[in-house]
């Protein structure tokens, strides 16, 4: 038995690499399929659904559909639009939608770096070694924010690039617990990785 996995940008993109590690550190040895719907939300919407048929077909016990709420390249959020676009493309896929778990990222990957800031202080020492840094507390966003990227800018100091730095920042986490009680909607994700993890699922 394994996870299907889908998200919001190309195969090797951000969310990719950066939910790659992370299930691998909520669950080590968890089998799993990662796979992309398209380049962007709205070509994943669109094309979840065949996406999920395929998964299951492949041995998938249930797949998880990861989104941000805050449209990458501009737009406004719209979570219920979301998921109701997503249901339809289920249902017309034919696939059984208890099968499925959605996670809506609020507002976006990066906010969830930011609601325990023990993570990013640890990159920018790394970065700036042997210069002191100051320490980044946390901060917390709301729903909607657009901030999530300019607050990583904000603190590093320096021009974020999203594709050759998350998974950088991610790998200095060392308490998910700490950010799943500080970021709602990252800790609906752990709570489904966990419930995958004592399900058998491995």
């Amino acid at each position: 038995m394994k996870l299907g996995v889908i998200v919001e940008c190309p195969r090797g993109g951000v969310d990719d690499k950066v939910y790659s590690y992370v299930l691998q550190k909520l669950c080590p040895g968890l089998k799993y399929e990662m796979q992309s719907a398209g380049k962007d939300k709205s070509e994943m919407i669109e094309n979840c659904g065949k996406v999920v048929r395929l998964l299951l077909a492949q041995g998938c016990s249930e797949v998880f559909i990861i989104w941000d709420l805050m449209p990458r390249w501009g737009g406004k959020p719209r979570r219920k639009e979301d998921e109701d676009a997503i249901h339809r493309s289920l249902v017309a896929a034919e696939v059984n939608p208890e099968k499925v778990k959605l996670v809506c990222i609020e507002p976006e990957l990066e906010s969830w770096l930011l609601a325990d800031g023990e993570a990013l202080t640890s990159y920018k020492q790394q970065k700036c070694h042997p210069h002191p840094v100051d320490r980044f507390t946390g901060k917390k966003l709301a729903p909607n924010s657009k901030a999530s990227k300019p607050e990583v800018i904000k603190y590093l100091g320096w021009k974020y690039n999203d594709v050759t730095e998350a998974l950088r920042i991610t790998q200095h986490v060392t308490s998910w617990d700490r950010i799943a009680r500080k970021h709602q909607s990252f800790g609906r994700l752990k709570g489904y990785v966990a419930g995958v993890c004592n399900g058998g699922t491995q």
